[in-house]
């Protein structure tokens, strides 16, 4: 018997359907870290005092061990000082729930490092951990703490380079918009494509006053790494944008395997973005993305040159394999809405934008979502390879919309969805807008209660 032509396509699109469930990424957490660090623990006293000397005793400390074969470091219940911790091969640093750790800002801070622990810049480093004491346990209650004061300086809390075999989870951060994601895996000074992140896992971090740019983690170099359980208060939480910087100075893929899954945003500007700017990179595997009150839940960049001299003539993709799915998003206002993004506002609604105060990043405003997905990257969208942009499609999963308070009534916001004709707004010079307050004696600029009112609400339920 014959088959119809309908029957024959609907089992060509089954088939194709199987065949792309099949080849969906993994999250197996043993496809990513095996705890090789030897189960010897060792104390270590620190004086909780303001300047580098817990550092220098933490970076002996981990020498010793190391040396030794490895094992783990117990950092118990206290407040302390670090900047500058050189984490070196088969060293587990579990941290009680009970510490709290802030960057050592003592001197003039615009000239201190930018980072608390380094993995991986200055040698190879493997079998790694930074985690709570119960490394694996979801309650926040068990995560240790970390503050970044507000100050005029750039932090992260954990940059991993030239390492193999990672593992870092279980911290809480509050953070003052400051500038840096507060994990970042990228390029070693030498910037050496064979000497990148590899086969490591970032779980179970919650990040509260984020910068609009920034956020839990930012992927610039990785591969085979899984992103589960972020979450941020602002910002960006999970950003796989890459060829920046050393990346984009040749055409040679840093980033492939990555897959997230239960990645969640509040109040920032997405859950999930991708930018491949100059280099055309592997796959991402993302799945249980949550947006609540936030500008998008997800962003998908087309590749482009950037304006940094140096870098490679070519403009970046993603692999078309890449997915992205279960995204489920509540609009509402508190948004963190970049100025680039005022074109989707009616004129009337863009010029209240335009004449209301900055949120404390000074690079956003706090106003109501837009949409789910915001993209420049598909045919779609209008994207045309060459001049206008590094197309690629990506495969999109389900989508769940709460509400319908949004700007853009579908799933998807193309630049075309502009409202183009609206006279752009002035602030008065008498403006009483954040960007025109400082504080004198410090040097930063005061907080806004109307960005934080809903943050400070959000805080009492997490």
């Amino acid at each position: 018997m014959k088959l119809t032509t309908s029957i024959v396509l609907f089992v060509l699109l089954l088939s194709t359907a199987t065949t792309f469930a099949q080849e969906r990424l993994t999250a197996n957490e043993d496809r990513f870290y095996t705890n090789r660090i030897p189960n010897k623990e060792f104390e270590i006293k620190l004086t909780g005092k303001k300047d580098k000397t817990d550092s220098e005793l933490l970076n002996d400390k981990i020498s010793s061990v190391s040396k030794s074969g490895g094992g783990i470091i117990r950092i118990k219940k206290g407040n302390y000082t670090f900047s500058d911790i050189k984490l070196k091969s088969n060293i587990h640093i579990k941290i009680d729930a009970d510490v709290t750790i802030e960057p050592n800002l003592s001197g003039d801070t615009k000239k201190k490092s930018s980072v608390i622990f380094d993995v991986g810049n200055e040698f190879l480093v493997e079998n790694v951990a930074i985690t709570n004491a119960d490394e694996n346990n979801e309650d926040k209650k068990t995560w240790y703490q970390v503050n970044f004061p507000k100050g005029e300086y750039r932090m992260k809390l954990i940059e991993g380079s030239n390492v193999r075999n990672f593992k870092f989870s279980g911290a809480q951060i509050m953070d003052s918009y400051t500038p840096f994601s507060v994990i970042v895996l990228n390029l070693a000074d030498s910037g050496d494509r064979n000497e990148i992140p590899f086969k490591g896992i970032v779980k179970n971090i919650l990040l509260t006053n984020a910068h609009v740019g920034y956020g839990v983690i930012q992927i610039q170099a990785g591969k085979s790494i899984l992103c589960k359980n972020l979450e941020g208060i602002g910002g960006v939480t999970m950003r796989v944008e890459t060829g920046s910087g050393e990346t984009g100075k040749l055409n040679e893929m840093t980033v492939d395997d990555i897959v997230g899954r239960n990645i969640r945003v509040q109040y920032g500007d997405a859950a999930f973005n991708c930018s491949p700017h100059r280099v055309d990179q592997g796959r991402f595997d993302v799945e249980g993305v949550v947006a609540v009150n936030s500008t998008f839940a997800v962003q998908i960049a087309a590749g482009f040159l950037d304006k940094k001299e140096g870098g490679v003539d070519n403009i970046g993709i993603f692999d078309s394999r890449s997915y992205v799915g279960d995204i489920t998003v509540t609009g509402g206002k508190g948004a963190q809405i970049k100025s680039k993004d005022f074109i989707y506002f009616d004129c009337a609604e863009r010029k209240e934008l335009e004449l209301k105060c900055q949120n404390d990043d000074f690079e956003s405003t706090s106003w109501r979502s837009i949409g789910v997905i915001r993209t420049n990257a598909t045919l779609a969208s209008g994207c045309k390879n060459g001049s206008d942009g590094g197309c690629y499609e990506v495969n999109v999963g389900k989508i769940t919309k709460t509400n319908a308070d949004f700007v853009s009534a579908g799933n998807y916001t193309y630049r075309s969805m502009a409202i183009n004709g609206c006279e752009k707004t002035k602030k008065p010079e008498n403006s009483d807008c954040l960007e025109h307050k400082k504080d004198k004696n410090k040097g930063v600029h005061k907080q806004s209660k109307e960005v934080n009112e809903p943050l400070k609400k959000k805080k009492k339920q997490i």
